[in-house]
């Protein structure tokens, strides 16, 4: 998960990094799986590194909308623990650069990329997505899901996105944004409190993208889909023996905070869109 210090709230980081290292408690949930962890792979990774909703296959999905190549250069923005920039890495073949602002994510990206040896496919760096440390021109491709949520300046945002894309080039999204209903119930899996929390309404999106000179060509509203996910999720953690894989990054507070996300899908406080634009040649 992506966060900036441009926004009002500056202990967002704090509130992803709350459970401190997780390289251990993710590769002792693996042994307790009867996983082998000298022969890890991306897939054995999924139940824990697939950090929104919808999981794997929302990754899947943006994936075959965005279509990467062999060899392509990929930057995903807010990449939390790596896991959607190994899976492109591993079925894909692309060259991904993940960046996010806290440091425990990157830490724990690069050192399971190591245990699936995907460290040279996939490399991760710990910095501010509004001052993006890289040139003009620099991707094939931009990837983002359920990052901007906490970043106040979306304009800011899509700007370095347009600014860092090659002419051509393709920009895929997967976000949360704000529903018509009023505010989420706090917490939810990205804020503690309100002020962390930064959505837009869809059209405020779309707009600040397309102010950038971002051509959309995919966009859609997959909320519906959100809310049947959510009661299968539920369904299966109820009868899970461990917690799941955003419980171990998240920890106690965990139940509470994706109690409040399915109560605002539900109520329609939030909505989750899929979006690609790319960037005229």
């Amino acid at each position: 998960m992506l966060v900036s210090p441009m926004s009002p709230s500056p202990s967002a980081a704090q509130h992803y990094a709350r459970e401190g290292e997780l390289t251990g408690r993710i590769l002792s949930a693996l042994t307790a799986a009867d996983k082998d962890l000298d022969r890890l792979t991306a897939e054995d990774l999924s139940p824990y590194d697939q950090f929104h909703v919808r999981g794997q296959q929302a990754t899947a999905e943006l994936a075959a909308l965005l279509s990467p190549q062999d060899g392509q250069l990929l930057l995903d923005l807010g990449c939390g623990i790596g896991g959607p920039a190994r899976w492109l890495a591993a079925e894909r073949g692309c060259r991904v650069v993940g960046l996010d602002l806290t440091e425990v994510y990157c830490r724990t990206a690069r050192d399971l990329s190591l245990r699936v040896r995907l460290d040279r496919q996939a490399r991760f760096l710990c910095a501010n997505a509004l001052q993006l440390p890289f040139g003009d021109a620099s991707f094939d491709l931009v990837w983002t899901q359920h990052a901007a949520m906490n970043i106040a300046d979306k304009a800011r945002l899509y700007r370095e996105v347009a600014r860092v894309l090659k002419p051509g080039g393709r920009f895929g999204l997967y976000d949360v944004m704000a529903g018509p209903a009023g505010e989420p119930h706090f917490p939810v899996p990205w804020a503690g409190v309100p002020e962390g929390s930064h959505l837009m309404a869809p059209e405020g999106v779309r707009e600040a993208i397309l102010a950038t000179g971002l051509r959309q060509r995919h966009w859609r509203d997959l909320t519906a889909e959100s809310k049947a996910w959510s009661e299968k999720a539920a369904a299966a953690q109820a009868s899970a023996k461990g917690p799941s894989g955003p419980a171990l990054i998240l920890g106690a507070d965990f139940p509470a905070m994706v109690a409040n996300l399915r109560r605002s899908l539900f109520e329609d406080r939030i909505a989750i869109f899929q979006a690609v634009f790319d960037k005229a040649g």
